[in-house]
């Protein structure tokens, strides 16, 4: 288990036993995430990005955009990018040239697992399949009738699965009538809340990742 992983799961602890986070408490939360990603998971993407960016022969700028649980995105330019330096802070990557020369490029990056996706089917085979899991995963809850899923008490990473309760931490879409629900998870762990709910509420439901 990495220094990340441990601190991602004190704070579930802390919310799973009923304790708020408080202001101070979750600006040492994000002091420390951003601190282990930059002392432990940016140094690790070296090796993997060496290979790859050195076949490329010119200057350019590589801004990936991680959202957890959602595709990957990557954006190329040749020109600086403008960056509002408050928020946004660079770090050193280093690259050994081919050369056996050492320099030092600025990523922004996280690398990510091949996405999957969720197809839910109906007994009387109507099927939702969005183009991303947690789109599939609210559109079901929805057709369920949200209110029916929130009366189950489903909890994850300490938070009721769906509520009307705000959290500062983790990822929740807010959907039709002020419902907000937890997306925070992988495809496979949507797929398992899926098919707790329909069996809890009788659908009949079919859940598939693909």
């Amino acid at each position: 288990m990495t220094n990340l992983d441990k601190l991602y799961n004190s704070i579930e602890n802390l919310k799973e036993l009923g304790l708020p986070l408080n202001k101070e408490t979750l600006e040492a939360v994000n002091t420390l995430e951003e601190d282990l990603i930059k002392n432990e998971i940016i140094p690790r993407l070296a090796d993997n990005i060496e290979p790859i960016i050195t076949k490329i022969k010119r200057p350019i700028v590589l801004v990936v955009d991680y959202i957890p649980n959602e595709d990957l995105s990557v954006r190329l330019t040749r020109k600086k990018v403008i960056t509002d330096e408050v928020e946004t802070k660079q770090y050193p990557l280093s690259i050994k040239e081919h050369s056996g020369r050492k320099t030092d490029r600025k990523i922004l990056s996280s690398p990510k697992s091949r996405k999957t996706g969720l197809s839910v089917i109906y007994p009387d085979g109507t099927k939702i399949e969005r183009k991303y899991a947690y789109e599939t995963f609210l559109a079901v809850i929805e057709k369920a009738g949200v209110e029916k899923v929130a009366s189950l008490e489903m909890r994850w990473v300490g938070l009721p699965l769906v509520s009307k309760v705000k959290d500062d931490f983790y990822n929740q879409h807010e959907i039709s009538g002020g419902w907000l629900i937890v997306t925070h998870s992988a495809t496979n762990q949507k797929r398992t809340q899926l098919e707790e709910i329909s069996k809890k509420l009788n659908l009949g439901l079919k859940v598939e990742v693909v």
